[in-house]
């Protein structure tokens, strides 16, 4: 029961509290809420609400004309008792109802069912207390008889951040007048908050790769969530770092007993875990070469031997990450041993001093006191004559004294079978010296494995298992010392079963701190290393071609079929829809060397400067030949394929 007429109209309220709900209606902009929602219920336009802002005599108010608007629209007690509640201007709504007694019908501890809450570090703390009356209730939380700033709504939401948030939450609820006295006061029931650790996770790693200066103080940092309470322990080399138990790690006047791998145990009482490893090396002044070249040579398909599934992709990966660092790369597919002596003394002839030059092969090889590579064309019981040995290399490579020399043999290391190859065992070898003019080697020999033991290609797997691993070090900015030994101690931590078999070595005499990485000296170019980038160049052509008996025209497109392979060569034809195009060797090659795709209509040539003749390019329709041409792919190859051919 209300102590006002429901029905009475809003102009007959007394003047006390038609002042009242102006006031009210004036404060805070309430007068807004409740035009806005007049206006969306009896479908007025904006202008009507921009209508009562405009004053015209001091008297005049938003408030006072919102509510001569309703007494124009004839709105009642009750009526605005309705628009007031739907509003939720609850506080106007108690100057026109009798107060109701304050209540609380929802209690923290009736959510949650329990009065003992868990919540773990960094998660939300969630509370609600809902109460009833008028005036409408006003909320105050407590945490431990602590009142809790800015938290003055039925709902609590806190993030857990610190033990000391553990304790008693409740509510208290009051009422108070439109002149701001107190009515009445009641207070929740108690919910107790326990704090819980939750699993440690890293937020920061250490530095994966730190070169500090001889002398230098430095820092490897982590962090870990700090809702987990984390605990610290830094190891260097698997050995534990007495008193290093923070999340910073700082070492001073570093010298090489400080280098090496570092990591972080973080634990708390829950769980733990291991940071990733740090990697922290020397620092040594930056060298720079007159050039750097490299020569890589892949052979897959032999003649007379078990055809290679990785060569070509292991040498075509090292092959582009060398020129990503500078390298000038010659990258050659399945030579012939005349081929493979012939890029060999080609490629000497740039290893001058200043230059760095590098070596890699994929294919078959043995060892019998050294290293053999095999040519695609050894026989199927071969001599030492029929293969390369490493010195021959090293004879070549080293005699104009190259600043550094790295040779990567990615082969086996097998003996040749007493059984089927007892020839080899009574041949007389030859002997080659090799000695530089100044006698600076400078010099790394690295193998994929280790004396007479094989070396893997795993089946469906596009690298081989060395040139996985060393395509993760290769273009690092390490000195070519730690690079290799990087490589080994990534083989060996990855390796399980026979593939233990394969265990890579390399041997070193380098006498200064080399990175592949290092810059070359532009104004010190030789014109050595000028005539081989000449060799070399290749870059992609298009010509037209004529069909004279179909009098047809068409581009044709000469590109290098895989990069960064030199001889093995693309020929594309364009713009003739509805014909079949086919490719062939004027004059046949003792081994098919033409591989084409009629639905692209193309083909690809390996070795393209081993054809005696011109390529015919043929036009056929409905399988009938209605036209040909002739090109003559030796005019579209790099120059150095015709010198590596002679």
């Amino acid at each position: 029961m209300t102590r006002l007429d429901k029905n009475m109209y809003v102009e007959c309220l007394p003047v006390t509290l038609y002042n009242e709900i102006i006031n009210a209606l004036n404060k805070d902009a309430a007068w807004i809420t409740l035009a806005n929602h007049v206006a969306e219920e009896l479908q007025l336009s904006t202008l009507w609400i921009h209508s009562l802002k405009k004053i015209k005599y001091p008297s005049d108010s938003p408030g006072q004309k919102l509510l001569s608007e309703l007494n124009i629209k004839m709105c009642t007690i009750e009526i605005l008792r309705t628009l007031l509640n739907n509003c939720k201007l609850y506080d106007i709504l108690s100057i026109i109802s009798d107060p109701e007694p304050l209540s609380i019908i929802v209690h923290p501890t009736e959510e949650l069912d329990t009065d003992i809450l868990k919540v773990p570090f960094g998660r939300h703390l969630h509370l609600c207390c809902k109460a009833v009356g008028i005036p409408p209730p006003n909320y105050m939380w407590y945490h431990n008889n602590n009142q809790l700033q800015h938290c003055i709504s039925d709902e609590l939401d806190l993030v857990i951040t610190s033990a000391s948030q553990a304790g008693e939450y409740r509510c208290e609820v009051f009422q108070i007048k439109n002149d701001e006295s107190l009515i009445s006061t009641l207070t929740s029931k108690t919910v107790t908050v326990q704090i819980i650790s939750i699993p440690v996770t890293i937020e920061e790693q250490p530095q994966p790769l730190l070169e500090v200066k001889e002398g230098q103080n430095f820092t490897i940092c982590c962090r870990a969530n700090n809702y987990s309470k984390p605990c610290y322990q830094w190891f260097h080399n698997n050995t534990k770092l007495e008193g290093e138990t923070s999340n910073i790690l700082h070492i001073k006047q570093f010298s090489l007993k400080n280098e090496g791998k570092y990591y972080c145990y973080i634990y708390n009482d829950i769980s733990e875990i291991y940071t990733e490893r740090a990697h922290v090396m020397m620092d040594f002044p930056k060298l720079k070469a007159v050039a750097k070249v490299a020569l890589v040579i892949a052979n897959e398909e032999y003649d007379c031997h078990e055809r290679l599934l990785t060569s070509k992709n292991d040498a075509a990966c090292i092959g582009n990450l060398l020129k990503e660092i500078g390298f000038e790369v010659i990258c050659l597919l399945n030579l012939t041993i005349t081929q493979m002596k012939n890029a060999i003394k080609i490629f000497s002839e740039a290893l001058k001093e200043g230059v760095y030059g590098l070596f890699y092969f994929a294919g078959h090889g043995f060892k019998m006191q050294e290293n053999y590579m095999l040519a695609i064309d050894a026989p199927e019981i071969y001599l030492r004559k029929d293969a390369i040995c490493e010195s021959e290399l090293l004879s070549a490579f080293l005699e104009n004294d190259p600043e550094l020399l790295i040779v990567i043999l990615d082969m086996c290391q097998t003996l040749p079978s007493k059984k089927f190859n007892p020839e080899i065992y009574h041949e007389v070898p030859v002997v080659n010296e090799y000695r530089s003019k100044k006698n600076l080697r400078n010099l790394i020999q690295a193998y994929s494995t280790s004396s007479h033991r094989p070396s893997y290609e795993k089946l469906n797997c596009k690298y081989g298992l060395y040139m996985e691993h060393l395509s993760k070090y290769i273009n690092k900015d390490i000195t070519v010392t730690k690079l290799f030994e990087e490589v080994g101690k990534s083989i060996d931590s990855c390796f399980k079963g026979k593939e233990r078999n394969q265990i890579p070595m390399f041997a070193v005499s380098v006498t200064k701190p080399f990175r592949l990485t290092d810059a070359t000296y532009e104004k010190k170019r030789s014109h050595i290393i000028d005539r081989l980038n000449e060799l070399v160049s290749y870059s992609t052509q298009t010509i037209n071609v004529l069909f004279k008996q179909a009098n047809m025209c068409s581009r044709v497109t000469i590109s290098l079929f895989m990069e960064p392979y030199l001889n093995v060569i693309r020929i594309k034809v364009h713009d003739l829809p509805n014909v079949e195009i086919n490719f062939f060797n004027s004059i046949p090659t003792k081994q098919n060397n033409l591989f084409q795709d009629q639905r692209e209509k193309e083909c690809w040539i390996h070795n393209p400067q081993i054809n005696e003749g011109p390529l015919i390019i043929s036009v056929s329709k409905n399988n009938i030949t209605i036209s040909a041409t002739v090109l003559h792919i030796k005019n579209y190859i790099p120059p150095l394929l015709k010198l590596i051919n002679v």
